[in-house]
């Protein structure tokens, strides 16, 4: 009998060792699983931010671009109307100068 006790002893702390072992792994799997959680976060965030700072550089440009643009037919129309009038009060004073 005393081999048996024997064995059911060396059985129990067997099985207690056991379950220290995968209590221990279980804590280390759920410390590696935040990390990595954590770890994912701040990576979407980086990338998320970089994604702001392109969409943002990428908007000025293409603002800047529009104002550039804008501001050429503004300059075209302005001397498309100096010529339309430079025109008009030449026909005017022609038309007073024959005496129509």
């Amino acid at each position: 009998m005393d081999a048996e006790r024997e064995a059911a002893k060396i059985l129990d702390e067997a099985k207690a060792e056991a379950e220290k072992i995968k209590k221990e792994v279980e804590a280390k799997a759920q410390s590696v699983f935040t990390e990595a959680y954590e770890e994912a976060i701040s990576e979407a965030e980086r990338k998320a931010a970089e994604l702001r700072r392109t969409a943002k550089e990428n908007a000025e440009r293409e603002a800047k671009s529009i104002l550039q643009e804008a501001e050429k037919e503004v300059k075209e129309i302005q001397e498309k109307a100096r010529k339309n009038l430079k025109a008009a009060i030449d026909i005017a004073l022609q038309e007073i100068l024959s005496g129509s």
